[in-house]
Formats: C-alpha cells, structure tokens, sequence
C-alpha cells in the first residue's frame, strides 16, 4: 500500500490553521481551540514517526500495488459508498419526523464512512 504522508501532513497543518483561526475569530472560546491544537501536533508527531519507522524498515524488493488491491479497494469503496447512500437516505426520510442536528448527522456520515471502509477492506482482504 502507498504511503498516506502527504494526506496526514495536510490533516495536522489543516488542524493546527483552524485553531489559530478559531482563536483569532472567537477569544473566549480557547478549549476548542487547545483541542484543535493538540490533535493537530498528535497528528503530525504520529504521521513523522510512521514515515521514519517505515523507510528505515523498508527493503528494495517492496511490494507493489498489483491487481488484488485495486480489486480490493474499488470493492470496499464499491460497498461503502451503496452503504453510504443508504443512510443518507434514512437520515432524510427521518428528518421529516424528528429534528436532527447538522452535526450529528454529519458526525455520524464520517463515522460510517472510516467504519465501512475500513471493514470491507479488511473483509476483502481475508476473502480474496
């Protein structure tokens, strides 16, 4: 599999802009703000030593992404995004009847995603 350095640096540099931004916006509310901080140093520590560990462990006969992988991931993203549709439209035919907040539904849409993801690869990955 590719390296994700890149994705993770943006995330943690993403973190770290929004932070100052919500402290520059908004004074009073500074938790928010240390917890964007903080989760975007965690990040960043966790992305460099990841990509340290890994060219030091890496050989010159490295895997390549052959056939299986795509297979496996165009499957998993093939059945995460049927599921993902389908709750999108659970959601909204629920939201006639009781009030939902935008952010809990919006929580709940990136946690079903990271979670169906994750678990159709892995299930590919046994199967095929």
């Amino acid at each position: 599999m590719k390296r994700k350095l890149f994705q993770r640096l943006l995330i943690s540099f993403l973190a770290i802009m929004l932070g100052v931004i919500s402290l520059l916006m908004n004074p009073e509310d500074k938790v928010s703000t240390i917890y964007l901080f903080i989760a975007g140093i965690i990040i960043l520590i966790v992305s460099m030593t990841i990509y340290i560990r890994k060219s030091e462990n890496e050989d010159d006969l490295s895997k390549e992404y052959d056939e299986r992988d795509a297979l496996v991931e165009g499957q998993a993203s093939n059945i995460t995004m049927h599921c993902i549709t389908l709750l999108i439209i659970v959601l909204l035919f629920l939201s006639n009847f009781i009030v939902l907040s935008v952010k809990a539904v919006l929580l709940l849409l990136i946690l079903a995603l990271f979670i169906l993801n994750t678990v159709t690869k892995f299930f590919y990955e046994r199967v095929l």
